[in-house]
């Protein structure tokens, strides 16, 4: 079967669950506005923290491996965009393979080599971002790429920065003569995620957690040293890539994003479960230390 397989995983789950449950409902409405979910062409599936993409038909000729594994690509670009400033990060690997996945009565199925080889691949890349199997690689036609290991490469999910770092040569910052965003898209979002990752590289708690950050923060590096040394010097201010109020305009509209995708939880089932549960076990510990004070606790 000619199947092209998105497997994205989001990091840092567990402990959302254990310590940060509300985080959890927000990132399933996130995950509940991506673009996949309304193409024809491709199937999605979410359990727990991974979600699953694939072409439902094979593909039958490169031009459909191509847009294939274009388009796949483009769902991770939507979620990437969509977590900025949230504070969630994910990894994912695009792979080749066979696919099934069936709905019995009251049983999903799905199985295959593509996903024992993309869960297998997953697990042992210390990053985040999206990797693309060389079997992927062959087809891709849009996005920046660097070498990863044997089978697999590092894909930059910033078409916005590619083409600005092209114009510029190098040279920063740029003297634009016209707004930013009629020339490179999504600048503010790019450089905000940069900003983010640059910091938790650093002060993350959990030192494997900060290698992953260090290890996609070096790909980018490597790709725009001339870029991301301004970035670093002026504390990430975009200003250092062009104009003061270049981009403006996509600024306010990141902004907005944010907030909107920090509150997209609230209202749903499971917040509202876990904000009672919260609640109730607040109520039950006051009460708790009420008796205690009152001396009818234990061994008073």
């Amino acid at each position: 079967m000619n199947k092209f397989l998105l497997y994205i995983d989001i990091l840092g789950f567990k402990e959302m669950t254990l310590n940060e449950p509300r985080k959890v409902a927000r990132v399933y409405s996130i995950l509940n506005t991506l673009n996949a979910h309304r193409q024809a062409s491709f199937s999605t599936i979410v359990f727990s923290d991974t979600i699953l993409v694939y072409n439902k038909e094979d593909a039958g000729s490169d031009t459909e491996r191509r847009d294939y594994v274009w388009q796949l690509t483009e769902f991770a670009e939507d979620l990437h965009h969509r977590l900025t400033g949230q504070d969630i990060f994910f990894r994912a690997v695009l792979v080749q393979g066979d696919f099934n996945h069936y709905q019995l009565s009251y049983v999903e199925c799905f199985f295959g080599g593509a996903l024992i080889t993309a869960y297998l691949a997953e697990k042992e890349i210390p990053s985040l971002g999206l990797f693309m199997s060389s079997e992927c690689q062959k087809y891709n036609q849009f996005f920046r790429t660097a070498p990863f290991s044997s089978n697999f490469h590092f894909v930059y999910l910033n078409r916005g920065l590619e083409k600005l770092n092209k114009w510029s040569a190098g040279t920063y910052p740029i003297d634009l003569k016209m707004p930013g965003e009629d020339y490179a898209t999504n600048v503010p979002y790019q450089v905000r995620f940069l900003k983010d990752i640059h910091t938790l590289m650093r002060s993350h708690a959990v030192p494997t957690v900060r290698v992953k950050f260090l290890t996609a923060w070096d790909f980018y590096y490597r790709r725009y040293p001339q870029m991301l040394q301004a970035l670093v010097d002026t504390d990430f201010d975009l200003s250092a890539l062009g104009p003061a109020g270049a981009w403006q305009g996509s600024v306010d509209t990141m902004e907005k994003d944010i907030k909107f995708f920090k509150r997209i939880g609230s209202g749903t089932d499971l917040s509202m479960t876990l904000t009672k549960t919260k609640n109730d076990s607040s109520s039950a510990l006051k009460k708790n230390k009420l008796q205690n004070f009152s001396g009818g606790g234990p061994g008073l």
